[in-house]
């Protein structure tokens, strides 16, 4: 059986190329996020144009993630060697400046954080890594003292855990890169430091135009969730976002870092219970940057991910820095084929008792002839994708192969766990003909083998039929 739990994995530099797009592909990539934190858009461009080659060489539908940098706060343009900050020093820094001007003051790009900070609040860098409390604000700088050193380079990423950032989830930058990667063609779209329902709304009414003037379906929207005011705000997230990642990074700096394994497994479950797909992202094997194998604890932590039933899990430095972009790819996808095959990974009746309607009754239904062999796969539509949430939820363990209507529809059904697009062309006949005749073709069909096929009948009734 095909492992369920997709991978993301982040382009960059070391993954680039058209050879290495193909052998990450074969590894098990599923989608692969483009980082418009860094890059041109020439750059970008470059990339997804070798991702769908590579996906046609390979026979596979990936996916492109356009992950948008948001109001992320950072530190200006350092000295090449950067600056090393001292336990107990003073430091300041400076509001709105591009870059460091020889002075002990260190810039900040954002040209409100003078505002949005108060003395007593803590500014971290680095992700986490070097902490400082402001001790005073005098006009555009800030003066702090330094609890745990570090060095400071260009471009680290600042957190502010106890400010209210009024800077928007989607900035002028954003709006740009966004009307540009629509515009190339992304089938999802990531919003970074989301606070509100409102930001994805928001978002979601650009979307719509701009790709009603490209005459083309409306890409997908994730919310990150790495704000405490996220997490506070998630069920409604959840219910307007088309998926939802986890940014563990930033998110186990604006809270504590104990908290975040259970916030972690809290929304993962609901994002199952509400049949939307959730990627567990940031640090899953950061060791792999540098090294060819994965710690103890990362396996571990990608392991536990599977356990919890999340959709995805994403690859980050790991695959567009690091210096073992491949072998990243193939061991998360060994480590999940492993914790799939374990008997913890399973849903049990008790988690489901809140099911109700007809969709989950038949999802029901067709979860158990699953789990008794009485069947090897699900074939459903992306026309009635509120049904294949629903068996979504059960997580089957058999394929859903989903019927699309063409390939940027399969796309963003690729990241869902478990399920599994092709696109149905051939429109004679009636879907389960069609459907039979495609898996044929892809030699998924085995002797004797049963098929629960659910469709919507013109009617509005659900027809299901095994044969």
């Amino acid at each position: 059986m095909k492992r369920r739990t997709k991978i993301v994995a982040t382009i960059g530099p070391a993954s680039s190329s058209l050879t290495v797009l193909c052998r990450m592909i074969s590894a098990g990539m599923d989608v692969a996020r483009l980082n418009f934190s860094h890059g041109t858009y020439a750059d970008h461009k470059v990339l997804l144009k070798h991702i769908r080659q590579a996906a046609k060489k390979e026979n596979e539908t990936i996916a492109v993630l356009q992950d948008l940098q948001g109001p992320k706060i950072r530190i200006g343009i350092m000295p090449e060697q950067g600056i090393e900050l001292v336990k107990g020093q003073k430091v300041r820094f400076a509001s709105g400046q591009e870059e460091y001007k020889n002075n002990d003051i260190l810039p900040v790009v954002y040209d409100k954080i003078h505002k949005d900070i108060k003395k007593g609040h803590r500014l971290f860098i680095n992700d986490g890594f070097i902490e400082t409390v402001v001790e005073s604000v005098r006009g555009k700088i800030i003066t702090a003292k330094v609890v745990d050193g570090g060095l400071v380079e260009s471009h680290k990423g600042i957190n502010l855990p106890d400010s209210v950032v009024s800077a928007p989830a989607l900035t002028i930058k954003d709006k740009e890169d966004l009307l540009y990667g629509l515009e190339i063609g992304v089938d999802w779209v990531a919003l970074s430091f989301v606070t509100s329902a409102d930001d994805i709304r928001k978002l979601r009414r650009i979307i719509d135009a701009k790709c009603r003037s490209l005459g083309r379906i409306s890409a997908k929207i994730i919310a990150k969730i790495e704000r405490a005011e996220a997490v506070e705000h998630f069920e409604s997230i959840v219910e307007v976002s088309d998926g939802i990642m986890i940014a563990r990074g930033d998110l186990g700096v604006e809270m504590k870092p104990e908290q975040v394994p259970i916030i972690q497994k809290d929304m993962v479950e609901i994002c199952r219970q509400a049949g939307k797909p959730v990627i567990v992202a940031t640090h899953m094997m950061e060791s792999m940057t540098k090294n060819p194998r994965a710690t103890r604890a990362e396996t571990s932590d990608v392991a536990n991910a599977v356990i919890d039933h999340t959709d995805a899990v994403m690859l980050s430095a790991e695959t567009a820095t690091g210096e073992y972009p491949y072998t990243s790819v193939r061991t998360m996808s060994a480590i999940i084929d492993e914790a799939e095959a374990s008997r913890f990974d399973d849903i049990s009746f008790y988690q489901l008792h809140d099911v109700s309607g007809l969709p989950a009754s038949i999802a029901r239904t067709v979860h158990v002839m699953a789990e008794n062999k009485q069947i090897s796969l699900i074939a459903t539509s992306s026309s009635f994708v509120a049904m294949a949430s629903s068996i979504n939820i059960f997580r089957p363990n058999v394929p859903i192969i989903m019927a699309c209507a063409n390939e940027n529809i399969a796309r963003q059904m690729i990241l869902r766990a478990g399920v599994y697009p092709i696109v149905l062309s051939d429109a004679s006949g009636t879907f389960i003909l069609r459907m039979e005749r495609a898996l044929r073709n892809k030699k998924m069909l085995k002797k004797n083998s049963k098929v629960a096929y659910v469709s919507a009948l013109p009617s509005g009734e659900v027809q299901l039929i095994v044969r």
